[in-house]
């Protein structure tokens, strides 16, 4: 019977702090969206940086010109010296 009214009372106690994290995070948010998305990082936005970010960094690196050149006609063909968008 201890038993059974311990796993009631962890129970109720679990929802109450569940409760009250779920509702202390729509009310933290400034915007007025109650939608959790805003809360997660840009997973998009992260991995066009990292595609784009070495190649980027190698063209800086070029000291041939003629070569440099080439480099730089190839990544604005493939779209790689495009920011990511904000």
């Amino acid at each position: 019977m201890k038993l059974v009214v311990g796993f009631f009372i962890g129970t109720l106690f679990a929802g109450l702090i569940l409760g009250l994290i779920s509702g202390g995070i729509s009310v933290a948010q400034t915007d007025g969206d109650s939608d959790l998305t805003t809360l997660l990082p840009d997973i998009g936005k992260i991995y066009r940086t990292s595609l784009a970010s070495p190649f980027q960094q190698v063209e800086q690196e070029i000291e041939d010109e003629d070569i440099a050149n080439f480099y730089h006609r190839l990544m604005e063909r493939t779209g790689l010296t495009q920011l990511p968008e904000e």
